[in-house]
């Protein structure tokens, strides 16, 4: 049996490599084809791969090359590895409105923002970790935006970061900015079949994507997980003291979020007459517990010693006397995340992240009325807020259905 296996490999090398046929090989079918199938086996997934590469170059759905077909993207939003691919398509095309932030701001579609502020072509940016020297590129290029009228950027403890580390996802966006003509940023076949569409008049699409972005919309809520609640509750139950300490003291000059992100992308919005809204996003204060005892510097580096919600508390401080110091009026701090009524768990899919549609929608009236705007003069009652939110939570307890 080991014979027969040994000639039969000995074979189809034989053939992949076009050796000569060995007298008295004839047993095997595969044998007898020689040398002759080694053309086509060479032959064929190269010009599997050049039609690829032509479909990609004539649809040209990055828009990276002059003679390609006009982008055409599907209003459904798209998968955040392809989104980024997408972010110079987004910001050279027409749009009233774009929302830029972290994994925090990404549940908000386009038709909620369209309905909330009455535009007509919103956009969402948003991707995962969305740090600042990404967030530097991606609004620099997002303010030269043709028809832009509103500038959305949401803020969390992910900017509080001092070095210049970016995720995948960050990095990716960066390359879409600045891909030349002869670059392939994404060469699978999915994009392949989604540039078919749109090279037959339809929207750059397919629907294998669909499933992995509704998944982040109406969400189940995070009461339905009970190994995360049962996670949340020990947290407030037994809590880590340090979240009652001082924070550390840090210096505004300290993020570099404030000088080379903030303040350039402001003072460029202002110029051509367009409103920033700077977005703290809601969390439900039983997640501070967790962020204290369960600290995520593994990820991000940004907590010192004593109270987290603090340092974040005192870092939205910065920001906010930072467009004061600088005459922005143009930009508007939002503080979200001591409204009581977008920071119920039950409105999460987990500890961070708003996705319930109704608590979605609230936190856009509230961010299109005003009612959460936080100022240098406001900021001790904001502050004060955050303390009692934090501070009544350790009542709560998490009670499971039976």
């Amino acid at each position: 049996m080991r014979a027969i296996i040994d000639r039969l490999v000995s074979a189809i090398r034989r053939t992949i490599y076009g050796a000569p046929r060995r007298q008295g090989a004839h047993r095997f079918i595969i044998a007898q084809a020689n040398n002759r199938l080694f053309l086509p086996v060479v032959v064929l997934p190269v010009l599997y791969g050049i039609g690829l590469c032509a479909i990609l170059m004539l649809v040209d759905p990055y828009d990276l090359r002059p003679w390609g077909l006009s982008p055409r993207l599907t209003r459904q939003s798209y998968p955040t590895i392809e989104k980024v691919n997408l972010v110079r398509v987004y910001v050279n095309t027409p749009h009233d409105l774009i929302l830029l932030g972290s994994s925090t701001a990404m549940p908000f579609t386009e038709e909620q923002l369209d309905a909330a502020f009455g535009y007509k072509s919103s956009v969402n940016l948003s991707y995962e970790a969305l740090m600042p020297p990404d967030a530097s590129r991606v609004l620099t290029a997002a303010v030269d935006t043709p028809g832009l009228k509103r500038l959305m950027i949401g803020i969390d403890y992910v900017q509080m970061r001092a070095d210049d580390k970016m995720e995948y996802l960050g990095r990716g966006a960066i390359a879409s900015l600045t891909n030349q003509w002869f670059d392939m940023p994404d060469f699978t076949l999915p994009v392949v079949r989604a540039s078919l569409h749109r090279l037959k008049g339809d929207n750059f699409d397919v629907p294998e994507w669909r499933p992995e972005v509704d998944k982040l919309y109406d969400a189940p809520a995070v009461t339905t997980r009970p190994d995360i609640m049962a996670m949340l509750d020990d947290s407030v139950a037994h809590p880590d003291p340090a979240i009652f300490e001082p924070a550390p003291v840090r210096t505004c000059s300290s993020y570099p979020f404030i000088d080379r992100v903030l303040l350039p992308v402001g003072r460029a919005a202002m110029i051509r007459k367009i409103h920033v809204d700077l977005l703290f996003p809601p969390v439900p204060f039983q997640s501070y517990y967790n962020w204290q005892k369960h600290p995520y510097s593994q990820y991000y580096p940004s907590w010192g010693t004593g109270s987290h919600y603090r340092q974040l508390v005192d870092f939205y401080q910065c920001v906010v006397e930072a467009v004061a110091a600088n005459g922005l009026p143009n930009v508007t701090a939002h503080a979200l995340d001591a409204d009581p009524r977008l920071t119920q768990i039950t409105d999460f899919r987990d500890t961070i992240h708003l996705t319930r549609p109704d608590a979605l929608r609230r936190a856009l009236s509230a961010i299109r009325n005003g009612d959460d705007v936080v100022t240098p003069t406001t900021f001790a009652t904001y502050r004060k807020a955050m303390d009692q939110g934090v501070a009544n939570a350790r009542s709560w307890r998490w009670s499971p259905v039976k």
